[in-house]
């Protein structure tokens, strides 16, 4: 009994005491130590357990399994300590100093430890360490043979972190595999890939194997070429213009606005050219999502410049009732533009007849969600009618880069009129909130039917003059109204002429 009751003494109870309340104290504090912590709590009642019996049976001074029993406890207790100041160090003080070791670092620090606390617990304890130290060579030099692979795999992952080749969150390749570093440890490397799988690959083999960084390069991009195909109707310059000012002007996320993406010939093929759209990844998450993007954004640029992609076969047969079928659809497509037309306001005083050729001029414009179809502060000449599909008017703050949604437009709404007129930059960002297909009017087209009747100008003048006022005359009175509406429209007829230079 008087063994037992030395267990109690006020060092032992100090000891544990301080150990298991920071044990709580940590557990609550760092919540992602808590499975360690817990080993930790464990490991120290085990070693409490184990002093209890030792003291039972005889104490250390007894020597043979007493002594072996005590001196695992202690190790127990030690190994417990380095346990705590890991947490401490690693979890808690270095993030305060927003400074971070990688896991096999504090592996390798922690297993030091482990070594050192062992040896001072095995010396206090009155062991010669001499001979442990000679067996323990031996010992190793038996192991290091027979576990050369995973001695292999140890020494490749200490390469690996002392040159730093890649580290956590770095997109690498190797053989057949792609995906993110997530965790370089002794043994192994793990991989994620895009499919959601986890692959372990054994540092051993990352020594042996070529691998690359992707993306590692000063810019953080990586080269991208995605290919299609053009009739030769097009010619290089038209189909390269087209397709380059609609990434400068809007690239989609994922592309790297610098260096700027860029289209260029590839090849030519007996029915087509082959061009390549060259960019640069910037979302190394997604590259087939950011290829879909692209290829979308090729697709709306050329159709709107009226370029039609190539297909690698096509065979067109016509009968007598595919040409009626034919005709119907372009009489019931020029019926659906003339139609747009009459929601004009501004065309009011053209005639039938020149709505009809004007029908015949417009363009078809179709965006994809997210495009922009007019952006703030740009010069434009042209006038787009919605004729399916919802937009968003933003408006940016004078020296702010956000927008804010002003007005919704959908079927029918038009859009640009003061820019096709008198060339004036856009008041407002419109963005497509869907797929939305447009019809556009060039100035140039719209050119030839002011030339025919240029007493047309005078009348679009006073439409429009006579809505600016009318939106004015919305929140104050106005005198003088009719002077005013004179001046106005006198003043847009002008720009009309000078612009059109009639």
């Amino acid at each position: 009994m008087q063994n037992i009751s030395a267990l109690f003494g006020p060092w032992i109870i100090g000891f544990y005491a301080l150990l298991f309340l920071l044990t709580a104290l940590f557990y609550r504090a760092v919540p992602a130590a808590r499975k360690r912590l817990g080993g930790t709590a464990l490991m120290a009642l085990f070693s409490i357990a184990g002093i209890l019996t030792a003291r039972v049976m005889g104490g250390a001074a007894a020597g043979g399994l007493p002594r072996l029993i005590e001196v695992a406890s202690r190790m127990l207790a030690m190994a417990a300590v380095i346990n705590l100041a890991g947490v401490f160090a690693f979890s808690l003080l270095l993030p305060r100093l927003r400074t971070r070791v990688s896991k096999f670092v504090e592996d390798v620090i922690l297993a030091g430890g482990y070594l050192v606390g062992g040896l001072a617990v095995i010396s206090a304890s009155g062991a010669d360490l001499s001979g442990v130290l000679a067996t323990s060579a031996v010992v190793t030099g038996v192991v290091a043979f027979s576990l050369q692979d995973t001695l292999g795999n140890v020494i490749g992952g200490m390469v690996l972190h002392l040159e730093d080749t890649f580290k956590p969150g770095d997109w690498i390749e190797i053989n057949e595999y792609k995906g993110i570093v997530r965790e370089v440890r002794w043994r192994q490397t793990t991989l994620e890939t895009l499919d959601g799988d986890v692959v372990i690959v054994p540092n051993i083999i990352l020594m042996k194997s070529p691998v690359t960084v992707l993306g590692r390069a000063a810019c953080g991009t990586r080269w991208r070429a995605v290919p299609f195909n053009v009739y030769y109707d097009s010619t290089p310059g038209e189909v390269s213009a087209a397709v380059d000012s609609a990434f400068l002007e809007d690239a989609p996320a994922g592309v790297s606005p610098t260096p700027a993406p860029y289209c260029g010939v590839k090849d030519f093929l007996p029915n087509c050219v082959v061009y390549e759209l060259r960019y640069y990844l910037t979302d190394f998450t997604s590259p087939a999502g950011v290829d879909s993007r692209v290829r979308s954004k090729i697709f709306y640029a050329l159709t709107r410049a009226g370029i039609k992609l190539s297909i690698h076969h096509r065979a067109l047969v016509l009968s007598e009732a595919a040409q009626a079928a034919v005709d119907r659809g372009q009489q019931t497509e020029h019926e659906r533009r003339l139609a747009a037309l009459s929601g004009v306001d501004v065309f009011e005083p053209l005639t039938a007849t020149e709505r009809g050729e004007l029908a015949g001029k417009l363009k078809t414009a179709p965006f994809s969600r997210g495009e922009k179809i007019t952006a703030q502060g740009d010069v434009s000449d042209c006038l787009y009618i919605l004729r399916s599909g919802g937009a968003e008017v933003q408006v940016r703050s004078a020296g702010s880069a956000a927008h804010t949604v002003v007005k919704k437009l959908g079927p029918g709404d038009v859009l640009g009129e003061m820019g096709l007129l008198t060339g004036e930059p856009r008041t407002a960002t419109v963005v497509a909130s869907g797929e939305v297909l447009c019809y556009r009017l060039d100035r140039d087209n719209f050119r030839g039917v002011l030339a025919s009747r240029p007493e047309i100008a005078e009348a679009i003048a006073a439409i429009m003059a006579k809505r600016l006022l009318e939106l004015t005359a919305a929140k104050e009175k106005m005198a003088g109204a009719a002077s005013q509406l004179k001046a106005e429209q006198s003043n847009l007829l002008s720009r009309i002429r000078d612009f059109f230079k009639l």
